[in-house]
């Protein structure tokens, strides 16, 4: 989102919560243009709204906002709305998030007018879709209906029924691989556009709706999903038709809707190899006065990467370090994706070596602080994961309560011994039986003791358990993020140094090694995030009708083996194999099949003579019930002893090799997960042989 945008969405916020609306049990429709009349706004929402409007200094925006709240002039939903919109247009997205977990603690009976319904509303909103656009998708969707159900709960309609917020939870499903679901969200999303439209016809309302359905568009095609891409460029192309005959047109809003429309045109048609409709559709963009503004001449640079005009992206990117600074974007890891990594990669393959050498820099320069930021910003999602906080309280709660439970056994000791002293002498007999029932309660209470004592053990075993898997985790991803950004480095600081002179294939091959290690960081966020998926779904859909040679093609193709080459890949197809079609879920059986190819490709380690090739060999065949795809390598091969082992997750045989040792454990929970599965074959003994099934 430009810095255009976001301060047009920050003006439309205000004079949305200044429109205000009458009593009653129904949300108000998000960007809905206003309200019946003005109930709870008051003095301080007009110097908060003059001063945004303004745009001269977010600073004194916040001490307007710190000031007006300490005179008691602002609600807390209110404060956290204007605030958190302020450090958004900062780029301070860590301050941001620690006012919306505010969100959770609020009462709705405690939202006294209906402005302050609005505020929540509203920040409830950027809430969701700003962890959405950080890639927080699970975390996304459990805020999203958390606030659903308050809101249900306190008889006001449902918080996911409003079309941009159904187009967030659908953009979070179809990450999270549920397609489906994320259909029916953005079918949701459309029917909120529809009902919408049907009240408000100003042509801000059809840049709006417009604005949501571009962004389906832009998940499908990030996603690959193309076909589902173009019927919502369908409906973008009627919502400007009708915005375009309105009697009030509003010739900046066609111009951004044309320019929406147009780009996505041509990134569908480039990848679907429409290559003269997709320069035809990005021509049409380029005339558009939105394609002029400094955020989309930066944004643009994607189509232009994609086509390889690598020397316009580069010239585009020149404009980086003034649109970061006039955004306050802060240097951190989204950042760094966003624009760091794109800027050195246009350089490098345009050849300006001087360039890419100086984005390299700047981002090994800010790496420490963003790594800083970064954690601050993840810490509270960590803790979620590991639940390391919720166990340590566990066993205080235990413990405080054994000790109470010791005390209480000494005092009731104490009082036995002394009652039967002082009756001793006066009625040992009766003494006596007391003293029997005294055992008996003691070993009672032993026994208690004891059984205590163990379920404390046992906690504290789990405990140790998730910190060391915690300690684990954080060790192994250290290692693999720290390792390719010290190569990055250290390449940099030989291409800076002034007395060495390299020559033209030794700086090929410091810029190949470069964009290597850039690929394993983004590698390893993956793979990160298919582990994360995989360990809190249930079964993948299997929707696709596809053959296992084409299963077998793109397989080949996402594991990059064809590109070693000290490798020879044979492929065997049987002929039932070529002839048989089955219903899976083409992308996860391909991923899994091409995490086997790269793990034979790891270990199937170069020869020393360069005429001979170690082989791999890929062999598709079927069985009454199942479809049988073999990787078969001549690599270093596996110790019995270890069969099972690998599969676990962060399980390395040879500490000394790259990776976070997930690749297997991915490999099998995503075959399991489909009705198949993963193992190794130990009567073979040239190497390793996996073997992977997938149901007809």
């Amino acid at each position: 989102m430009t810095r255009h945008s976001i301060l047009l969405t920050l003006i439309l916020l205000i004079l949305v919560v200044v429109g205000g609306c009458t009593n009653r049990k129904q949300l108000p429709a998000i960007g809905d243009g206003g309200f019946n009349d003005a109930e709870g706004f008051n003095r301080a929402d007009s110097i908060v709204s003059a001063i945004g409007d303004a745009r001269d200094n977010n600073v004194r925006v916040l001490a307007v906002i710190d000031s007006l709240e300490q005179a008691g002039e602002l609600s807390l939903p209110k404060t956290i709305f204007y605030r958190t919109i302020t450090y958004n247009l900062m780029g301070q997205r860590s301050n941001s998030l620690r006012l919306y977990s505010q969100l959770s603690s609020i009462d709705m009976n405690d939202l006294a007018t209906e402005a302050d319904l609005d505020a929540y509303l509203y920040s409830y909103n950027n809430y969701v879709r700003l962890l959405c656009e950080m890639r927080r998708y699970d975390r996304a969707l459990r805020e999203a209906n958390a606030a659903d159900r308050k809101l249900k709960a306190a008889g006001y309609d449902a918080f996911t029924d409003h079309h941009d917020i159904a187009q967030t939870i659908g953009e979070c499903q179809l990450y999270l691989g549920q397609a489906d679901l994320a259909a029916q969200s953005f079918r949701k999303s459309l029917q909120g556009v529809q009902t919408r439209l049907a009240v408000h016809h100003d042509p801000l309302d059809f840049r709006e709706c417009q604005k949501c359905m571009n962004a389906i568009v832009k998940v499908y095609m990030q996603t690959g999903s193309y076909a589902e891409a173009a019927p919502w460029i369908a409906v973008q192309d009627s919502l400007y038709a009708v915005a375009d005959a309105h009697p009030q047109r509003d010739t900046v809003f066609l111009d951004e809707m044309k320019a929406d429309i147009s780009y996505s045109k041509a990134l569908l048609a480039y990848a679907q190899g429409r290559t003269a409709d997709a320069e035809r559709a990005f021509s049409d963009y380029q005339s558009t006065h939105t394609a002029a503004q400094l955020g989309s001449v930066i944004n643009s640079s994607e189509y232009l990467m994609l086509t390889h005009r690598y020397d316009e992206a580069a010239h585009n990117y020149e404009q980086l370090d003034h649109f970061l600074k006039s955004g306050g974007y802060k240097a951190d890891f989204e950042n760094f994706g966003l624009y760091m990594m794109p800027k050195f990669r246009a350089n490098l393959l345009a050849g300006h070596t001087d360039s890419a050498l100086r984005t390299a820099m700047i981002v090994a320069e800010y790496y420490d602080s963003a790594l800083v930021r970064q954690r601050r910003i993840d810490s509270d999602l960590l803790t979620t994961f590991y639940d390391t906080e919720g166990k340590e309280r566990q066993i205080a709660e235990q413990s405080a309560a054994l000790s109470q439970q010791r005390l209480l056994t000494v005092v009731i000791i104490m009082l036995v011994l002394a009652i039967f002293v002082i009756f001793y002498t006066m009625q040992r007999r009766k003494a006596y039986k007391k003293l029997d029932a005294t055992n008996r309660q003691l070993v009672a209470a032993n026994e208690q003791l004891d059984a205590t004592n163990h379920q404390l053990v046992v906690a504290n075993e789990k405990a140790k358990e998730s910190s060391r898997m915690k300690t684990n985790f954080i060790r192994q991803i250290s290692h693999e993020v720290r390792t390719p950004l010290n190569i990055i480095s250290g390449f940099t600081q030989v291409l800076a140094a002034p007395d060495i002179k390299l020559s033209s294939d030794e700086l090929q091959d410091i810029s190949r090694q470069i964009m290597d290690n850039s690929g394993r960081i983004t590698h390893l966020i993956d793979q990160m995030l298919d582990l994360s998926q995989l360990n809190r779904n249930a079964d993948i859909e299997r929707n696709d009708t596809v053959r296992p040679a084409d299963i077998a093609t793109l397989a080949i193709t996402l594991s990059g083996i064809r590109e070693a080459d000290h490798l020879q890949l044979q492929q065997q197809v049987s002929p039932q194999a070529e002839q048989l079609t089955i219903v899976t879920n083409q992308k996860s059986a391909a991923k899994a099949l091409a995490l086997l190819l790269s793990n034979a490709a790891k270990f199937t380690l170069p020869l020393a003579s360069d005429d001979q090739k170690l082989r791999v060999t890929l062999i598709i065949d079927t069985t009454p019930t199942y479809v049988v795809f073999t990787v078969e390598d001549t690599g270093i091969g596996v110790p019995p002893e270890q069969v099972e082992n690998i599969f676990n997750e962060f399980v390395q045989l040879d500490e000394f090799t790259d990776g976070t040792g997930i690749g297997l454990s991915i490999a099998r929970s995503l075959a399991r997960h489909m009705g198949g599965d993963v193992i190794l074959d130990t009567a073979y003994t040239d190497g390793a042989r996996f073997v992977m099934t997938l149901p007809k």
